[in-house]
């Protein structure tokens, strides 16, 4: 059964220099304001939704998303929409009973909390706004952005090739080399980027031993088995087994973070079936209240794993297909020119060994101008006409199924 991991990240850049093992700590250093808590349990939805859409269309694939790095890219977008579309990307957002200044500021007061929690662990989250020359933002939407998500704004010249190598050097700076390009080029229709870019870094607290590590099978869903690395320690950490669920949670530093694996209880039960039917927020709950801790043998590969995909089809499903919508779409208060979300490209990366964890995505939301109108794009065989238009008397008719024949 193929392992799928689905890293939440938050933070902002940490630097650790001290080489003593941390105090283990069991509590934040502060109490979470009210709409922080519900902010977070919006985002675990959000996230176990955004999940489930992207594994039922990965089946059977390897996937790693950053759903905060999403969710923070539309959060940034959502200052700019208004009306019908704000709702729907609120509802989408499981944000629909807050407004948008509590919005901002539990973002705000959250990451500021995050950044002080571990300093073992390296975390870097940054937010970025890119638009063409002389394309007009609404200047309460560009303050919104830099007071609250310390979002660097800058203008460029779209029609120039190099802005797209600017972009993407912003994107592999904040996440150490790790997304080296989210962006190939700039199509024409796009006069605006959101992006957020995370980057995470943790050492377990317990590493595991290389000696140990060794080939051993792994079973896949069809039934066949692969020899891969698994890792291998004794070791006293929270775990569950239950008729529902295996779960172990591997501790990060002071143990505030940590990679939380799971699996269904039985090896009858594909993993698919299980993230639709059991994997969110309320069972995740139900499951970590029942953790314990005891000394157990674990094993787990090494992997590395690289991931990108577009997400509009799955954000269409998950509810704000208005915000794609360029006859409906409304973002008056990005711009006074009317808008609409043309394209969101994430990409992630991971890698686990018997040191930590090293991972990194980026998420951009391109804004392209409704008067563009949509993209069409004959790139696959068409018929051709030459045609009178109000007789309709055609002159010439044709098919063109190889342009370069």
């Amino acid at each position: 059964m193929p392992l799928i991991v689905a890293l939440l990240f938050a933070g902002c850049s940490v630097n650790n220099t001290e080489e003593s093992t941390p105090e283990i700590k069991n509590k934040l250093p502060r109490s979470l304001s009210a709409t922080e808590v519900e902010l977070i349990e919006a985002g675990n939805t959000f996230n176990y939704n955004l999940f489930q859409q992207i594994a039922a269309v990965e089946s059977q694939q390897n996937v790693i998303v950053s759903p905060l790095s999403v969710s923070m890219a539309l959060g940034m977008t959502l200052n700019g929409a208004t009306g019908k579309t704000k709702e729907a990307m609120k509802a989408a957002l499981e944000m629909e009973g807050m407004d948008i200044e509590q919005i901002n500021q539990s973002y705000q007061s959250l990451t500021k909390l995050l950044l002080e929690l571990d300093p073992k662990v390296q975390i870097n989250i940054a937010n970025s706004l890119w638009s063409h020359q002389g394309f007009p933002i609404q200047t309460d939407f560009s303050n919104a952005l830099e007071t609250f998500f310390n979002a660097r704004a800058q203008e460029l010249n779209f029609k120039d090739p190099a802005s797209a190598d600017v972009i993407n050097n912003w994107v592999s700076e904040n996440t150490k080399g790790n997304i080296d390009k989210i962006i190939a080029d700039i199509p024409d229709s796009i006069v605006l980027y959101l992006i957020n870019a995370v980057y995470f870094k943790g050492d377990w607290r317990h590493q595991f031993d290389p000696d140990k590590t060794r080939k051993q099978n792994f079973h896949l869903a069809d039934g066949s088995t692969i020899q891969t690395n698994m890792m291998q320690q004794k070791v006293e950490i929270n775990y569950l087994r239950s008729d529902e669920v295996i779960m172990a949670t591997l501790p990060y530093g002071n143990t505030l973070y940590n990679m939380t694996l799971l699996m269904p209880a039985s090896d009858q039960q594909p993993l698919d079936d299980f993230i639709q039917q059991s994997l969110n927020a309320s069972n995740m709950q139900e499951w970590t209240e029942q953790l314990s801790e005891g000394e157990v043998r674990i094993e787990m590969p090494k992997f590395k794993l690289d991931y990108k995909t577009e997400l509009n089809k799955i954000l269409k499903a998950m509810g704000m297909g208005i915000a794609f919508n360029p006859n409906k779409a409304n973002f008056s208060q990005l711009s006074p020119v009317p808008t609409f979300i043309s394209k969101t490209k994430h990409k992630a990366m991971i890698t686990v060994d018997e040191e930590g964890t090293e991972a990194a995505a980026a998420t951009v939301v391109g804004m392209q101008p409704t008067s563009a109108g949509p993209t069409i794009s004959f790139d696959r065989p068409f018929i051709f006409m030459i045609r009178e238009k109000v007789s309709g008397t055609i002159l010439f008719i044709g098919q063109m199924h190889n342009p370069t024949k």
